[in-house]
């Protein structure tokens, strides 16, 4: 018998789902596509937050630099097809580049893994449509 029904097999769903079986609850996913996690970004904006954007050592950096390691390592031991294709944040104007440099000093103080500070060349180099 079904105690804990939910709706949507995408993260979060999944998650409340795996939370309430390690309870002992019996659950049901309901999912409208044939396969989960078809539509895991469609709002979310198709990140994983890194942590650049919270003060550092806030709940909510600490959040996401953990949060982000714990799905990465969920995926890789179930086997759950994803990419990590990385997030460039563009400078669109001259002015705009001190607030990327703020955002990168943040996300490194917070423990976010892989961020670098590209000039306009590499950044043309990884993504020659970005102008």
């Amino acid at each position: 018998m079904t105690e804990v029904a939910v709706i949507g097999g995408g993260v979060v769903g999944l998650a409340c789902a795996v939370a309430a079986a390690e309870r002992g609850l019996e659950v049901t996913v309901i999912e409208r596509r044939r396969r989960l996690g078809e539509e895991v970004s469609a709002r979310n904006s198709g990140v994983l937050h890194a942590g650049l954007y919270y003060p550092a050592g806030s709940r909510k950096a600490t959040a996401c630099v953990a949060g982000q390691a714990l799905l990465y390592e969920h995926c890789s031991r179930w086997q759950v097809a994803h990419r990590r294709t990385g997030k460039l944040v563009v400078a669109a104007e001259a002015a705009e580049v001190p607030l990327v440099e703020e955002l990168w000093r943040r996300g490194t103080a917070n423990g976010a893994r892989g961020l670098e500070l590209l000039d306009g060349r590499e950044v043309a180099r990884r993504e020659p449509l970005v102008r």
